[in-house]
């Protein structure tokens, strides 16, 4: 008997920030459309349950990070996953900072993977990640190195444990391509998280078969040339995630710029709207959408989850 799940599964996202500490305004559905509103973390766990998203999936991001994802998954069993790994941009020089709004310069060192792989092997852990190449801001060629051979790692970590790779590839496709189809006997499957390229582009990772998430690019400025739209269209509806990457990548909001957009943080409650508009441009229902990318999730993370949704 095929299980239809009736709930809502973020794919990727950062609940565990210091971003999400104390009180703050974050992005809100009211009457199918987008709102700002304010509150805090537990506020938006109960208005995710209110609207039926019923688990998270939540890559780290620098060293510190992983042991925050596995206290929330022991602290919410069912409701938080963790994925294990070293985000691109933190595998070399990078500024962190702490709950206090305090600033640090942390050098990660090649020897910390092996504190990596430790945390890799808890019970529980989902998948690696996130990894992959970031070259949107300029750095030294030593940098990308160091992205590189971190990237590898992880791969050949996942490869180790049998788990599938979250990918952060942002402006470093060629390389990043490169490098998956070298060690593509090394994949146990994996999402290009926070994708935003064109038809071509996705196409190039479904081959490998990599999942691609959709997050909250795809709901810019109407006014703008989304080229997502059309590889959204293009991708196979079994190979799609959704997610938010919250407390980043925010949705258009009619009449909100500015500084005050850039405060607010990202949350799941935008995804009840992501699905809407995956289904139009799908030419399909929020429901078939909801259901399918629940499943996806669920296969490729081998999530163990409540089929019903979340009371």
């Amino acid at each position: 008997m095929t299980h239809v799940y009736t709930m809502i599964i973020d794919s990727h996202i950062h609940l565990t920030n210091f971003a999400y500490e104390g009180t703050f305004t974050f992005f809100n559905e009211e009457n199918g459309s987008f709102v700002l509103s304010e509150g805090n973390r537990e506020d938006i766990l109960r208005l995710c349950r209110e609207a039926g998203v019923g688990a998270f999936v939540e890559p780290a991001i620098e060293i510190e990070s992983n042991y925050k994802i596995l206290a929330a998954a022991k602290n919410h069993p069912g409701l938080f996953f963790p994925v294990i790994g070293v985000h691109p941009t933190r595998t070399y020089k990078y500024r962190t900072v702490d709950a206090n709004g305090v600033h640090h310069d942390y050098y990660l060192r090649w020897t910390e993977r092996h504190e990596v792989e430790m945390l890799a092997r808890t019970p529980g852990v989902v998948a690696i990640g996130e990894t992959g190449l970031d070259y949107h801001f300029e750095r030294a060629e030593q940098h990308r190195t160091h992205q590189k051979a971190w990237f590898i790692w992880q791969i050949s970590l996942a490869d180790k444990l049998g788990l599938p790779l979250v990918l952060h590839i942002r402006e470093a496709d060629r390389d990043a391509l490169r490098i998956l189809r070298r060690y593509r006997n090394k994949l146990h499957g994996g999402v290009v998280h926070c994708f935003y390229g064109d038809a071509e582009r996705a196409r190039e990772y479904t081959d490998l078969g990599l999942m691609i998430g959709i997050g909250g690019a795809l709901l810019s400025d109407p006014a703008e040339d989304n080229p997502l739209e059309d590889a959204v269209k293009a991708i196979p509806l079994e190979s799609i995630l959704i997610e938010t990457d919250g407390p980043y990548v925010k949705p258009y909001i009619t009449g909100v710029s500015g500084k005050k957009r850039k405060k607010a943080r990202n949350t799941s409650l935008i995804l009840p709207q992501l699905i809407k508009r995956i289904a139009e441009l799908k030419n399909s229902t929020p429901g078939e959408v909801e259901q399918i990318a629940t499943e996806n999730a669920i296969r490729l993370f081998s999530l163990c989850v409540n089929e019903n949704r979340p009371q």
